[in-house]
């Protein structure tokens, strides 16, 4: 890894070292003399982040005879550091146990917040400026990862703008989005059943987020595709830049860019809304650089607010966990309900969705007193689609299907619908705002 620092693309950038005092200063010093010597841009200096054992003396400066920054506490200093260097490169030559692998995933965040890389012995994270630009004010909607909610928010974000008479397009990125970036028209093309169908018999993705923004929203959107994504949420591939070109084509008033998983598409947007699970441990969020897309975000959008996904205590220690990381930040709290698209009354429905089972009993409760119906079964395993086929097969005493648009809703269960003669509803998740903070959430996604 130490040779990649002869890459010509360094040439004239700035790289500081991080160090500890359980190395004998001796074989830091030799240390930093090799990495000097390999790095083809300028040295700016080093940051000592702790550990005595080794230590022989407390004028660091003068040893090194360089630049020192010494941290006192990670999670509030580093940043800091990050200040006063100013680095394009960060090069880690400290090891256990002043830093472990939660607070080298808290050292990349901070990096890569802060647009500069992360290396190591055997490891880069590599800040890659957002390439992709437009003049129309835009909106990334991120997530801390897969099922957290990003596309009902999404929805809900364009609805709530576009009725503040602003000409709303969204740009979708999805594992299933088609090659060459696609446009739906939500407004204007009914998506029914026997279209969505026909559309997977084409061979589409027929409810990939772009249509099922389209659907839930009634706005115009663009479906684009990605493969693969990094820690730090980079794509190996996708045809992003040309969705933004088509997005500008259409000339809206604001462009919503929409993640998918926990990626982020190298978009320069002007604000950007972080989606956060609240049955996410923190420390899965951690460790998969959450924190970089905590520090990224203008808005934090929690949701599942609500036991058994997270009772009060969880979520009060997300919001100081959130407010440490990123104080500006405003932040919503959410809980889902699902709203069919269709009359269901009196209808005797198996309910087939991506949540977590955990919320069974509320959402058949909630399903049946507000729409009057009776739910025989609801299926979590949309994404799976032999125990889906094996549930809808199992079950006779049923007359409907009432599905989110979303993983095996057409392929699986629309099909599966119209081969065996039952009814087939679709749903959308809608997210209410708890503490009646749907003004603050206005002016938060207003953009000039």
């Amino acid at each position: 890894m130490i040779d990649l620092l002869k890459n010509i693309k360094y040439k004239g950038k700035r790289l500081v070292a991080l160090i500890d005092g359980e190395h004998y200063p001796e074989v830091t010093y030799d240390a930093i003399m090799l990495l000097k010597n390999r790095f083809i841009g300028d040295f700016a200096g080093i940051v000592f982040l702790g550990g005595l054992e080794k230590l022989i003396t407390s004028n660091l400066g003068d040893y090194y005879n360089e630049k020192v920054y010494k941290i006192g506490d990670i999670d509030s200093d580093f940043v800091k550091a990050l200040d006063f260097f100013n680095p394009d490169i960060v090069y880690d030559l400290s090891d256990e146990p002043v830093v472990n692998y939660i607070i080298r995933m808290k050292i990349a965040s901070f990096c890569l917040a802060n647009e500069c890389s992360y290396m190591g012995p055997d490891f880069l994270f590599e800040y890659e400026e957002k390439n992709i630009t437009t003049d129309i004010p835009t909106i990334a909607v991120i997530g801390t990862g897969k099922r957290v909610g990003k596309t009902a928010v999404s929805a809900y974000i364009s609805e709530l703008i576009n009725n503040e008479n602003k000409n709303v397009c969204v740009v979708a990125i999805g594992r299933g989005g088609p090659k060459e970036p696609k446009v739906v028209h939500g407004g204007k093309v009914e998506i029914t059943p026997k279209y969505l169908l026909d559309l997977s018999q084409r061979g589409f993705h027929a409810s990939s987020d772009y249509i099922e923004d389209a659907f839930n929203s009634k706005i115009t959107t663009i479906g684009c595709r990605r493969c693969g994504g990094g820690f730090g949420g980079k794509f190996f591939m996708s045809n992003i830049k040309e969705g933004m070109k088509t997005a500008e084509s259409l000339n809206p008033d604001l462009i919503i860019v929409e993640g998918s998983g926990a990626s982020i598409p190298a978009v320069k947007t002007d604000k950007t809304v972080c989606v956060l699970g609240a049955y996410q441990s923190w420390e899965n969020i951690i460790g998969y650089l959450g924190i970089y897309r905590i520090m990224c975000a203008d808005l934090i959008f929690i949701t599942m607010c609500e036991e058994p996904m997270a009772d009060k205590e969880k979520i009060g220690f997300l919001e100081k966990e959130i407010r440490k990381i990123n104080p500006d930040a405003k932040i919503v709290k959410s809980i889902f309900r699902p709203k069919p698209l269709d009359d269901i009354r009196g209808r005797r429905i198996i309910v087939v969705m991506t949540a977590r089972n955990e919320i069974e009993s509320k959402i058949k409760n909630y399903i049946e007193q507000e729409y009057d119906c009776r739910v025989v079964k609801i299926s979590f395993n949309l994404a799976d689609r032999k125990k889906l086929k094996n549930e809808l097969e199992q079950y006779r005493n049923y007359d409907s299907i009432l599905t989110e648009l979303k993983a095996a809703a057409v392929d699986t269960v629309t099909d599966f619908a119209f081969s065996n003669k039952k009814n087939i509803f679709y749903m959308i998740n809608i997210p209410i705002i708890l503490e009646d903070k749907e003004i603050l959430l206005k002016e938060e996604l207003i953009v000039s």
